[in-house]
C-alpha cells in the first residue's frame, strides 16, 4: 500500500538558457553566480542552468544583471529556448561513447528533445539569419572532428567513424567544406604549430582546440 510520502509533490525546478557558456569554466561561473543570489542549483551545463523553484518565483531581473556582469546572456524568447534546448541535445549526442549513424541521428535528436523531426526543422527555420539544422549539425561535428584531431593521438578513420561517417571520403568532404583543409592537413597545422611553440621539448603534445559553442543562440 502506498506510504504518505509517496504522493509528496515533485520540487518544481527551471531551466535558465544562457548563451555564451562555451567551456567548463563558464559552467563554474554560472553556478557560482547563482548561488551568490540564493538559488539552489540543480544542474549546469553548457547553455542551460537549471534551479530549484517555478518561473514565478524568480527574481529574473537579478539573474539576468548577475549573468550579464559575467559576461553571460539570459534567453527568454521561447522561440531562441527552443533553439537552445536543441543545440544542447545536439552537442550530447555528438559526445555519446555509443556512436550514431547519420541516419540515426535525427530520430535520436526527436527523442532527446521530445520534439518531432518536422518541428526539429521549423525551429531553427523560424529564426532568419541562421544555418538550418541539418548545417549546424554538420558544423558541430566538423568542430568536434577538430577536437579530436587537436586532443587525441586516434588515426583519422577512427575518428570518422567515432562520428557517425559511413566513409572517410564522406568525412573528409564535409571536413573540407567547413574547415578549409583536409583533416591529415588540418592536424599537421596543429603539430607544426605546436613544434614551434615548444622547438626543445620532444614530448609537447598537440595544444587544446576550442570548440565551437552549443549553446544557445
Amino acid at each position: 500500500m502506498p506510504t504518505a510520502s509517496s504522493f509528496a509533490p515533485v520540487a518544481a525546478s527551471c531551466v535558465l538558457y544562457i548563451k555564451h557558456m562555451v567551456c567548463a569554466r563558464g559552467i563554474r561561473v554560472v553556478r557560482r553566480e547563482l548561488e551568490i543570489l540564493g538559488l539552489r542549483v540543480l544542474d549546469v551545463r553548457l547553455g542551460a542552468a537549471t534551479v530549484a523553484g517555478t518561473a514565478e518565483s524568480l527574481d529574473w531581473p537579478r539573474i539576468r544583471q548577475a549573468l550579464t556582469t559575467a559576461g553571460f546572456a539570459l534567453l527568454e524568447d521561447p522561440a531562441h529556448q527552443r533553439v537552445a534546448r536543441i543545440k544542447q541535445a545536439v552537442t550530447t549526442l555528438l559526445r555519446r561513447p555509443d556512436t550514431l549513424r547519420h541516419r540515426d541521428f535525427m530520430p535520436a535528436l526527436a527523442l532527446e528533445t521530445g520534439l518531432s523531426v518536422r518541428r526539429l526543422h521549423a525551429c531553427f527555420a523560424r529564426l532568419p539569419g541562421h544555418d538550418s539544422l541539418l548545417s549546424y549539425i554538420t558544423r558541430q561535428r566538423v568542430t568536434y572532428a577538430q577536437e579530436l584531431l587537436a586532443t587525441s593521438r586516434s588515426g583519422i578513420g577512427r575518428i570518422a567513424r567515432q562520428l557517425g561517417y559511413g566513409s572517410l571520403a564522406h568525412f573528409s568532404g564535409q571536413f573540407r567544406r567547413f574547415a578549409q583543409c583536409s583533416p591529415s592537413a588540418y592536424r599537421q597545422q596543429l603539430e607544426t604549430a605546436a613544434a614551434s611553440t615548444a622547438p626543445n621539448d620532444a614530448s609537447h603534445g598537440l595544444f587544446d582546440a576550442k570548440p565551437e559553442a552549443a549553446s544557445p543562440v
